[in-house]
């Protein structure tokens, strides 16, 4: 809503899971590309479109849910063109492990958000990486973080938010929380935090 507000940004919304009544801009019943200055919800100030279609490696149905590649929506577009936020539950490292593969399509994205999910398997992750070992399959996904470097600097994360907020492990009370599957030494969970990225070219790190 804040790009499509703040920033004039046309955006497109894809999602496969939410109920429509659950959300008003799946639903196509947020106002659209109106006045949002005393909306009391959900507003988008410049036009967007609502897709019931999920993010996913490969373009396929499951259990009667679509899925289509993140590549497929990126087809077309000019250099430095397009902001993209990810929040898929999990698909996203098959996502990015395409991504990674096209130097030219990762020149498109212009900033990245997204939320990562380390020991998610979701119904649309790569079927491969679904049966590896846990140690193997999360460090298969710190490497497509360190390897996102190679294009893009990190702008921000919420990891100082959550740290301050309830995933302080101190929040635990009698040491009852469940150990997460990736953590930093003093316990706190990195297993599912947002965060954000700009291409390299536009701090004067890439020609």
């Amino acid at each position: 809503e804040k790009m499509s507000t703040v920033y004039g940004m046309r955006t497109k919304l894809f999602d496969c899971f939410i109920p429509a009544f659950r959300s008003p801009p799946m639903s196509g019943m947020a106002p659209n590309g109106s006045d949002c200055r005393n909306a009391p919800g959900a507003c988008y100030g410049t036009p967007y479109e609502p897709y019931k279609i999920c993010l996913g490696p490969e373009k396929k149905v499951i259990h009667s849910r679509q899925y289509e590649t993140l590549l497929d929506h990126l087809e077309g577009r000019p250099p430095l063109s397009t902001h993209v936020k990810i929040d898929s539950e999990g698909t996203e490292w098959a996502v990015l492990e395409r991504l990674l593969e096209s130097p030219k399509d990762q020149d498109k994205i212009r900033t990245l958000e997204m939320e990562v999910h380390f020991s998610f398997l979701p119904e649309g992750d790569d079927p491969k990486a679904r049966l590896l070992p846990e140690q193997e399959r999360l460090e298969r996904r710190v490497r497509i973080m360190e390897r996102l470097l190679e294009r893009f600097v990190v702008s921000g994360s919420g990891l100082e938010v959550y740290r301050q907020e309830k995933r302080d492990p101190r929040n635990c009370p009698q040491l009852r929380c469940n150990e997460p599957v990736v953590h930093l030494p003093g316990g706190m969970s990195l297993d599912q935090f947002a965060i954000s990225y700009v291409h390299k070219s536009l701090v004067g790190l890439l020609p």
